[in-house]
């Protein structure tokens, strides 16, 4: 999994910080925008990830699925 966001399109809902907080942050010095911490995120965190894009309001994560390498 891939993860970007466009923090010119943010509105500072916070949704993403909350439900995925090991992937995104929220501060309160840049006025609550989203700071991507994980661009890569651990399998682990994948379905909180993708929970955070789909309650971004303004459509800022964007998510790029990759297949789970064979072991």
């Amino acid at each position: 999994m891939k993860v970007t966001v466009h923090g010119a399109m943010c509105v500072a809902s916070g949704n993403c910080g909350f439900v995925a907080p090991k992937v995104f942050r929220n501060r309160e010095e840049n006025g609550g925008f989203v700071e991507l911490l994980a661009p890569n995120p651990p399998q682990t965190e994948w379905d909180a990830t993708r929970e955070a894009e789909i309650l971004c309001p303004s459509g800022t994560i964007q998510i790029e699925e990759h297949p789970i390498p064979p072991r």
